[in-house]
């Protein structure tokens, strides 16, 4: 991962809100007051197990998947019924030559709440200090580790299950950064909180009451830089792969498209990742995977003696990268 700032991008982060429907949060007691009268902390669900999740190591992303998760939802629906505040899920990877966020694949929630505000600066408090508290039965940390937390960051600082025991750390140079310019860079603005994919996926004991087991997601393949995302439980870590580069002496069009092999690209999505793939295809480069480019893509893949899927998959890209050069 790299947490740190370019001051030239921060002015363009967008946080994208996705739309979801309602879903129904599992049995639980209301949310609790804490003491001294100030903010609530989150509903907590009855009759957990007495076992409990392991510290969630860190599991990277390796896809641009935008599917909703189960569990992601039910994290920021849970927040949200305790703080009437706003979130959001997915956001856009199109843009992307790397898969570097949580996000891209459903696993992250950003939850808002504004330093800025002294009421949402103490909700924001409380719902952390309920995150990471001993529970009755000793087990610190015991929400996030029920919930498949794997990070979070507020406020210039970073907390993470797989480096537990330094506490809250500095997140990038936010603390040389206090300009409200810099707040959502630095989620000052907002809570970021990515997930273990069984945290994602809502199969940890906080919503099963069944300890889940690490789920370590899907893994790219060593000739893409991009996974297909998440289809089934994987029991084992994946295989650490270098970066996949274009050859020496590759084309212009050869080099915009090994950065983004793999990913997953469908009707209805946008961005520059679409461009490279109309300019191999040939059909006019608008960015936008609308019915022109499913057609053409079709046909290409029927030219080439692949599934007509209208998306492309590891085998289009495979083919793709060939047809522009890419050695196998």
């Amino acid at each position: 991962m790299n947490h740190t700032l370019n001051p030239r991008r921060l002015r363009v982060v967008v946080l994208l809100l996705s739309a979801v429907a309602s879903v129904a949060i599992v049995s639980s007691v209301a949310p609790a007051a804490t003491a001294g009268g100030g903010p609530p902390a989150p509903a907590t669900p009855t009759g957990l197990p007495t076992s409990i999740e392991g510290l969630s190591p860190y599991v990277g992303p390796t896809g641009c998947d935008l599917r909703t998760r189960t569990g992601s939802l039910k994290l920021a629906k849970l927040i949200q019924a305790t703080y009437a505040n706003t979130y959001g899920l997915s956001r856009t990877c199109t843009s992307a030559t790397t898969p570097s966020s949580e996000h891209f694949d459903g696993r992250a929630v950003d939850s808002f709440f504004n330093v800025r505000n002294t009421t949402e600066r103490a909700e924001a408090s409380a719902l952390l200090t309920w995150l990471l508290k001993y529970d009755a039965a000793g087990n610190r940390y015991a929400n996030a580790r029920r919930l498949g937390v794997m990070y979070i960051i507020w406020n210039n600082k970073m907390w993470s299950s797989y480096r537990a025991g330094e506490g809250w750390r500095p997140y990038s140079n936010c603390a040389d950064t206090p300009s409200s310019a810099y707040d959502t860079a630095c989620h000052r603005n907002h809570i970021h909180v990515s997930l273990s994919w069984e945290g994602a996926q809502g199969r940890t004991s906080f919503w099963t009451k069944a300890v889940a087991p690490v789920d370590w997601g899907p893994c790219r393949p060593a000739d893409l830089n991009w996974s297909a995302g998440q289809a089934a439980y994987n029991p084992r870590p994946c295989p650490r792969y270098a970066v996949v580069k274009a050859p020496s002496g590759a084309s212009s069009l050869l080099k915009e498209m090994v950065p983004r092999s793999g990913m997953v690209l469908r009707p209805g999505m946008a961005g520059p990742a679409v461009k490279t793939v109309q300019k191999v295809i040939g059909v006019t480069a608008t960015g936008t995977f609308g019915s022109t480019t499913k057609d053409r893509l079709m046909a290409w893949q029927r030219a080439h003696g692949l599934d007509a899927s209208g998306i492309t998959w590891p085998t289009t890209w495979r083919a793709m990268l060939a047809s522009n050069g890419m050695p196998r």
